[in-house]
């Protein structure tokens, strides 16, 4: 087969990179980073692991650990403690624990009596249309006003950095969308769907030297072939496409696109003009991820945890934070509570403007009443992505066919990233698996 080109080294273009790889497929790799990764980006401070993209990745299948022991990170794998299973919602202020014990819907207070009574008729509410709509909305709609603020919400703007009353339901909750069209309801959708028997125990994991620990290891086995330079257009001769990038031209009759949208939709730009239009008008959400470190003895935990998710309903601009120390104990030193915390997010575009210190100043202050410590931090360090995560908005199933289109007219050429294939590092992976299968047959 003829050498195909990859545009983007984010996880998406790495994954797809090394699946070709392993295919015995040749390929170029295209990046204008010196450091490819994308938003994946580990440093270690403190004897202590920091992660500035994502914290953890949820291996529900076993693509995670089987690409890790392919680029010889099996035995770096750490696994998350059970601490993660315990999660805080703060609610007036106060930390509120939710565990995983169906009890647990009845003894929380982070939503009132009120609030439980109507989250437990879900099953008795007629079931909407299958239109697309926002997964506020929907949910609210389900399982009531007073849960969708202080559960949907706060998940939600920590796993999306999302506007729950503007992202779609059939993208971000296809199951709970089918299950009420089947069922007539979420609730006993979920108890008469039968559940995928594995073999494969899903678990969630890092590495000892952070996420970012995956992509320097893929990296480093195909760096022959990663050309730093940037896309600037492309265009089609015959069944050729020819790439231009600021070194000059690369010509393929295969091309695996896994540029951002905003990227993609400059290179396309007098190519695809439609597409183009359309990806332009994909919002990503800007979000600060800020590492900090205290010294062990200056934090008092209400007990082992993940961290806590902060409802915009709270009037607190820090969205949440990890206590790292907590589920990877193991990737931080004993003298110090190291956590993460998140600010951003499609409710705070003013992130992007912001003085940083301040912004800092502000959160630190948040998480310091929340966390009841007057202490100060021994390190604090920020990193701002302003274009984070890609909004998977209402009628966002347009973008999707105006991609097939594309790709139906210019035979040849493959729309991957987070923007298509989902904004998780495993989704990530799984896709790109799935293009390279797609191509060799």
């Amino acid at each position: 087969m003829k050498e195909i080109l990859i545009l983007g080294g984010g996880i998406s273009g790495l994954a797809t990179a090394w699946n070709l790889h392993k295919a015995g497929i040749p390929f170029k790799l295209i990046e204008k980073q010196s450091m490819v990764g994308g938003v994946i980006s580990s440093e270690i401070r403190e004897e202590s692991v920091l992660d500035f993209g994502p914290n953890s990745l949820r291996d529900r299948d076993g693509s995670i650990r089987q690409l890790a022991k392919e680029v010889g990170l099996e035995d770096e794998i750490v696994q998350i403690s059970e601490a993660f299973k315990t999660r805080y919602i703060v609610r007036d202020r106060q930390l509120q624990a939710l565990t995983p014990s169906p009890k647990t819907l009845f003894t929380t207070k982070v939503i009132s009596a009120k609030g439980k009574l109507r989250a437990l008729a879900e099953p008795f509410i007629t079931k909407g249309t299958f239109n697309d709509e926002s997964v506020g909305a929907f949910l609210e709609r389900r399982i009531g006003k007073e849960a969708v603020e202080y559960l949907v919400d706060p998940v939600f703007s920590g796993i999306y950095a999302g506007d729950i009353y503007q992202i779609s339901k059939k993208e971000i909750l296809p199951k709970l969308v089918e299950n009420e069209q089947q069922f007539g309801s979420i609730m006993m959708g979920a108890l008469r769907s039968k559940k995928e028997e594995s073999e494969i125990k899903p678990m969630v994991l890092t590495f000892k030297k952070g996420i970012q620990q995956l992509t320097n290891a893929i990296a480093e086995k195909i760096s022959d072939y990663i050309l730093n330079e940037e896309v600037i257009g492309v265009k089609r001769s015959g069944n050729i496409f020819e790439i231009r990038t600021s070194e000059g031209v690369h010509r393929a009759e295969k091309v695996i696109s896994c540029l951002p949208a905003y990227s993609l939709a400059s290179v396309l730009d007098g190519f695809v003009p439609t597409l183009s239009k359309t990806l332009r008008r994909i919002e990503y959400a800007p979000m600060l991820s800020t590492q900090v470190m205290f010294k062990s003895e200056d934090i008092r935990l209400p007990r082992s945890g993940f961290g806590f998710l902060i409802p915009r309903k709270e009037n607190i601009r820090l969205l949440g934070a990890i206590w790292k120390s907590s589920i990877f104990p193991e990737l931080s030193k004993d003298r110090y509570f190291h956590c993460t915390l998140m600010t951003g997010g499609a409710h705070d575009r003013d992130i992007l403007s912001d003085d940083i210190q301040k912004v800092e100043e502000q959160i630190m202050a948040e998480f310091s009443e929340l966390m009841e410590t007057s202490a100060e931090p021994e390190f604090v360090k920020s990193r701002l992505w302003k274009k984070a995560i890609p909004q998977f908005h209402v009628g966002y199933e347009t973008v999707h066919q105006k991609m097939k289109e594309a790709e139906k007219e210019y035979q040849g050429l493959y729309i991957g990233g987070n923007f298509r294939w989902g904004v998780s590092v495993p989704d990530c992976v799984k896709s790109a698996k799935k293009v390279v299968q797609e191509i060799q047959n």
